[in-house]
């Protein structure tokens, strides 16, 4: 494909973004901070949230956008990966970027590619490298008080991670997945993470065991960097309700031990985001200190909504971006506090993802009488056969096979039947775009 700097459509420049991955490799980190130096470090001087873990990112990263805006901040929001658009990935106060600035910020980034290669630079950035070069241009442009970075893949070598000194670094739940790049134990994937810690940021980061724990206070104190656990023993009272959870946090522990307590009620019935909400609001506090007011931070919370997360998107229809062990555990909770019975499952995974261990569980959880595969668009999708021959070996035996998201989507929304679907974000994105 013929590298560029002009691109006469929108459409035009999403292809040329998605077919980055066909010509380029994966660029180490000191070339890819050399090029963002290029670039003038765009967005550097814009204090900067840092966000790593395996399950939680995105919710974590809006849950705290969300509190800091309530506070009268705006809040720029780089994520990954989107569910319909790709736009979705860069968000300022809620707004997406638009289909106009998606096309010029490319056409920054890639003059300046242009520019290094022509010097005899032999570079090209990633598809993923890119989109972070874009997200950082847009928000140098409009000045945001706050950019909120989530990580890709990993932490220690993604290239978020060139941003130098962010104002806080936080880890959420740390679990096994991208096994092939980060390790294929808790311990090195935690290690992945914690190369987000920089010198004398603090840190505040979720207790998901002992071991994740002493990877990142001993990474921590070796960057002379302060940390704040944050675990279920903050957390008392939970209440699920039918389309909400309340509980309640103790957060902002000082020097004796002595935390203030907070009652915190979300619209959602995913159990997990009890965890997510959490650490949004310990990390909130960490940067706002005193100023953190409690009612705006309880309503924002309240109001805090985040697609592809248990969304009900028509009565008795539910879509949850589990894509991995973790996140079916987190799934699976949720559905137990639920007291769900005889429910349908929509399912569908990438080829490169360790399925086999989630379908497992959700085979033998006993929720589900029925089953429903699909084939999701693109290359990396598993054959729907082959995931209704594992669910089938893990003694799951009523199982249909549809040979796309949109059969099986026309299949289910009318039939009246209480349906989970998960497996996949992509998986996830693809049901939102038949609603729209």
């Amino acid at each position: 494909m013929e590298i560029t700097d002009k691109f006469d459509s929108f459409n035009e420049a999403v292809e040329y973004v998605f077919n980055i991955p066909k010509f380029t490799a994966k660029n180490d980190l000191e070339t890819t901070g050399e090029f963002y130096e290029y670039l003038g470090c765009p967005g550097e001087r814009i204090k900067t949230v840092h966000v790593a873990g395996t399950n939680g990112k995105g919710s974590t990263c809006n849950y705290l956008s969300d509190i800091l805006k309530g506070h009268g901040y705006s809040v720029g929001f780089f994520s990954s990966p989107h569910l319909v658009s790709v736009c979705e990935r860069f968000r300022i106060n809620d707004v997406l970027m638009s289909e106009a600035e998606f096309v010029s910020s490319l056409e920054s980034v890639m003059k300046k590619v242009c520019e290094w290669r022509r010097s005899g630079r032999d570079y090209h950035p990633t598809f993923f490298e890119i989109l972070f070069f874009m997200g950082m241009i847009w928000f140098e442009a409009n000045t945001p008080d706050y950019i909120i970075l989530e990580t890709g893949l990993g932490g220690r070598l993604d290239a978020t991670n060139i941003v130098k000194k962010p104002e806080l670094t936080v880890i959420t739940r740390i679990g096994l997945d991208h096994t092939e790049y980060l390790g294929d134990t808790i311990e090195q994937i935690a290690g992945e993470k914690a190369g987000i810690i920089k010198p004398g940021v603090p840190l505040v980061y979720w207790n998901t065991n002992d071991t994740t724990d002493s990877v990142f206070e001993k990474r921590a104190a070796e960057c002379g960097a302060k940390t704040l656990r944050v675990g279920y023993g903050d957390i008392d009272n939970i209440r699920q309700n039918e389309k909400s959870i309340d509980f309640c946090l103790t957060y902002g522990y000082d020097k004796n031990g002595f935390g203030r307590k907070m009652q915190i009620k979300l619209p959602t019935v995913a159990l997990y985001q009890t965890e997510n909400a959490s650490l949004a609001l310990n990390a909130s506090h960490m940067l706002l200190g005193t100023s953190l007011n409690e009612k705006d931070s309880a309503e924002c919370l309240w109001c805090s909504f985040w697609e592809g997360r248990m969304q009900e998107i028509r009565p008795g229809f539910y879509v949850d971006g589990a894509h991995n062990r973790n996140g079916t555990e987190a799934f699976l909770d949720t559905l137990k506090d639920m007291n769900v019975k005889g429910a349908t499952l929509l399912f569908g995974a990438n080829k490169d993802k360790d399925y086999a261990p989630m379908i497992k569980m959700l085979a033998e959880s006993g929720f589900f009488t029925e089953t429903v595969v699909t084939t999701l668009e693109g290359t990396r999708s598993q054959k729907a056969e082959v995931l209704r021959d594992e669910f089938i070996r893990c003694g799951m035996m009523n199982v249909t096979v549809t040979d796309s998201v949109s059969q099986a989507f026309e299949m289910l929304y009318d039939s009246g039947k209480l349906i989970f679907a998960a497996g996949s974000l992509y998986l996830v994105g693809e049901i939102l775009e038949e609603t729209r």
